[in-house]
Order: C-alpha cells, then structure tokens, then sequence
C-alpha cells in the first residue's frame, strides 16, 4: 500500500518542526570527522555537511509513494526509515585514503543501540562497466560521551556519512541529479553517453591525483626550514621513521611538536637529540610507556609505535608537564583533546621511572 496523502502531510510537518535538530547532528558529525579523522591523520580531504530541505523532503516522499517497497504507514515509520536527513561528506583527494577514513569513522562513532557501525560500499563500476558509481555509506550514531550539554537531545538521532573521492564525488553529484532524479523520462543515449566518458575521466584522474600527491611528498622532503604545514612535516620526517606511517596521528604529533617551537628538523634534533629521529628509541619508549597504561587501566590511551605516535613521545618525554598544563581541563569548555589525558599519564609515568632509579640507587 502506497504511502498516504496524510502521512506525507504529516511526516514534512514534523521534519519541518525538527529540522533545526538535525542540522545541530550534521555540523557535530562534521566537525568530529574533520578533527579527529582529517586532520589527527593528515589525509587530505574535504568534510562537507547537510540537511534535506523540507522541499526535498517531501519530494522524496512522493516519490517513494510510486514504489511498492516504501509502504510506510506512518510518520514513525517513515523517520526510522529515511536515514540521510542529516548528512556529512568526505570527499578524500585520493581514493586510497577512503578505507582509512572509513576505519577512523568505525571508531569514534556508533551504530543503532550501540552496536557496530553500519557500512555499505558501493561500487557500481564492480558489476556494470558502464556504471561509476562508488562510495562508502556510513550510518552512525554519537558516542555517550559526545551526548552531553548542548548535544543531548540528539540521542537515537542517526546521521549518514558518505565517503568517496573528490573524483567519484564530481561523478556521483551529476549522475544524480540527471540519472537518478530524471525529468522528463530519463536520460537519453547522448546523455548516457557522457556520463560514461565523464566516469572514465573520473577514474583517471584519482590516479593522476595519487601519482601528483606522491611527487609532491618527494620535493618536500627536500624542504629545509620551519615546517609548512602537517604534510609538509609528515613528508620531512618520514625518511627517519620508513617503516612507520606518520601520517596516522600525525595532527596530534604536529600540534606537540609545533607548540613547544620545534618547528623544524634543526630545531627538532637541537632540542631532543638525535635519538629523538630513532625508531628503536621511539618503539622502547612506546613499549614501556604502553605497559605502565595496563597497570592503570589506561589502555585506551596506548601509543602506536607504527604511526606518528613515535614523535609525539620523543616530545612527550621531555615536555610532558608542559602540554599537560598547556590544555584546558574543563569540561565545560568541551571534551578535553586526547592528548590531554596522554600528557597527564606520560607526567605520571616519567616520575614513576624517577621513583625506581632513586630506589634502585
């Protein structure tokens, strides 16, 4: 049974009176993605966010009242069913970051009744080669710990992230609105035409992005001077650290670096000394480091020894005290940054090690 003239009416006039909620869940979900996964990874990527119009809303649903298998009863079926009212978008530069963004994604969110979060890859290009279609949807739901204050009434309020690349991106934007919203009947052969020519032009370019990005990383481990910017750190500093990838964490390592003024090699070398560029005195430091956590349930807040964590503890080993008094603690003012806690821990465990040399003497 096709949807009812009354239940369109009535499910537009609620997302109308609740709209003002799931933009609230959009901007959240946004800014979330683009600290804690863009920036604390150094991916390139733009993080976009939306709310359906109540215009587009309703068009939707109109539409779906031609389909046999949206046969919503009522308004409370047609909320539980419609999943994008709040979207965010995260269109990477390359299309080999899209896997990593989604993980990341799989981690600082959660699905319906705290369960996994739900992922559907598309791929179309898969099973039809005339078909361009690609991107990873993701249903999340915020964390307890985010459900607080001003976000408390988002609770059970789900928000859709879609990640693709900035390629797909360009494709799936006018297939959509030509191909997937047809007016008119559809689109013609000429149409179809180029929309294939368009998804192969798509597809080539993700690679001449990746192989760009690749050349780019090379001249700038060449740099000399302040750091530019994270990727320009993340390319200087990869040389010394080859088996790790530094551009996992690399944000909260940048920010660590760059706020105690070592804003360069030099300046790096200078103040830490060299072993602070050595790997196995970065993986003895972690591993000590990771072991003190267990013996005060902070495991959570464990150092990869395989990710830019190995500069962050090299910082962490003399400036401890210093990042901790440096980072707000209230938390009124917002969650306090992860590094925060790390720094908190890193101080107490510095001075434990200080405790067992003075008793071993």
């Amino acid at each position: 049974m096709p949807i009812s003239e009354k239940v369109i009416h009535d499910a537009v006039a609620r997302y109308d009176r609740e709209r003002d909620r799931y933009l609230k869940l959009a901007a959240r979900v946004s800014d979330i993605c683009r600290s804690s996964i863009v920036e604390d990874n150094a991916i390139r990527a733009q993080v976009t966010f939306r709310t359906k119009t109540v215009r587009s809303f309703e068009g939707k649903l109109k539409r779906f009242a031609r389909r046999a298998d949206k046969n919503y009863a009522s308004v409370d079926e047609v909320f539980a069913g419609v999943g994008d009212f709040a979207g965010v978008r995260i269109a990477t530069y390359r299309p080999e970051d899209e896997r990593r963004v989604t993980d990341e994604i799989k981690k600082l969110f959660e699905g319906e009744s705290s369960s996994d979060v739900f992922v559907d890859k598309k791929d179309k290009l898969a099973v039809n080669s005339y078909q361009f279609y690609r991107a990873t949807h993701c249903q999340v739901f915020l964390r307890e710990e985010d459900l607080v204050g001003h976000y408390e009434n988002l609770r059970g309020t789900s928000c859709e992230i879609q990640v693709c690349s900035m390629m797909a991106h360009v494709w799936n934007e006018i297939e959509h609105d030509i191909g997937y919203k047809p007016e008119g009947g559809g689109p013609g052969d000429a149409e179809k035409g180029l929309l294939e020519a368009l998804g192969h032009l798509t597809r080539s370019g993700d690679a001449a992005i990746t192989r760009l990005l690749a050349a780019n990383a090379a001249r700038m481990q060449e740099n000399v001077g302040d750091f530019v910017d994270v990727h320009d750190f993340v390319a200087r500093l990869r040389p010394f650290f080859p088996d790790a990838d530094l551009s996992v964490n690399a944000g909260q390592a940048f920010d660590a670096v760059t706020e105690q003024g070592l804003n360069s090699v030099v300046a790096l070398k200078a103040e830490l000394g060299d072993e602070a560029l050595s790997p196995a005195v970065a993986a003895k430091l972690i591993d000590a480091f990771n072991r003190y956590l267990t013996t005060v349930d902070g495991a959570e807040y464990s150092l990869n020894p395989a990710s830019a964590d190995v500069l962050t503890v090299a910082v962490l080993h003399k400036f401890a005290g210093a990042i901790f008094d440096s980072h707000p603690s209230d938390r009124s003012k917002g969650r306090p940054a992860r590094i925060f806690y790390i720094a908190r821990l890193y101080d107490r465990f510095a001075e434990s090690l200080k405790s067992s040399e003075r008793s071993a003497a």
